[in-house]
């Protein structure tokens, strides 16, 4: 069993859409001396560490309570909205992949915005951060 050296938590209830995600991962995961992005690049530099609660490297486990509510607040309207806001800004390379995850969130299929945040949030291979999730 794996020790931790931090174990944070994520309430559902402080939050119902992205933005409220950005400023509950803010106040969990920062010190508060100074601002965080508000995107998921930002969400995974962030997982990081170094941030003021714990240093690059150290293990964290990571508990979202109510995350059946965030489920639903961050589900496939989020992510249809989300992607919709997305297509009006980005660079003309990424039109084609932000269309196909608009019309398939449009379509109730692929990832949620939730799921995105959970495998983020997941320490996996793909990742630099040494972080779980554990889902409540």
């Amino acid at each position: 069993m794996q020790k931790y050296s931090h174990t944070l938590t994520i309430d559902g209830n402080n939050f119902n859409d992205l933005e409220g995600f950005y400023n509950e991962i803010a106040r969990v995961f920062t010190d508060g001396s100074f601002p965080i992005g508000h995107n998921l690049d930002a969400l995974n530099d962030l997982l990081i560490g170094g941030n003021g609660v714990y240093k690059v490297g150290e293990p964290v486990l990571i508990r979202w309570e109510n995350a059946d509510k965030s489920k639903i607040d961050l589900g496939y309207n989020a992510t249809a909205n989300y992607y919709d806001s997305r297509m009006k800004k980005c660079h003309p390379s990424n039109r084609a992949i932000f269309q196909k995850n608009l019309d398939d969130a449009k379509s109730y299929t692929g990832d949620t915005l939730f799921d995105i945040i959970c495998k983020m949030l997941d320490q996996n291979k793909d990742h630099v951060h040494n972080c779980n999730l554990v889902l409540l």
